[in-house]
């Protein structure tokens, strides 16, 4: 994955919790063990080419930590980093 792509990927989310379960990598399944953080950015509204709305969490999954993004305008998942 190189840097500033994000890649679609498949999400499991505990509606109870409110907090992603698992996600589908590259073909691989990722148990998420822990949510580190959460953001959102919501700006450009004012313009509707340049208007971002996305929710993130950080999470740890298999020893790594993962930036996963709700994109609200797309209406999908994506893998926005991997950290390690």
């Amino acid at each position: 994955m190189s840097r500033g792509e994000a890649t679609p990927i498949a999400v499991t989310w505990d509606h109870v919790r409110k907090v992603p379960r698992s996600f589908l990598w590259r073909g691989r399944r990722y148990r998420v063990d822990d949510v580190l953080a959460r953001w959102v950015i919501d700006t450009g509204w004012w313009n509707p080419a340049t208007r971002t709305s996305r929710r993130y969490v950080r999470v740890t999954a298999e020893g790594r930590v993962f930036d996963l993004c709700y994109d609200r305008l797309r209406k999908g998942w994506f893998l926005e980093r991997a950290l390690n």
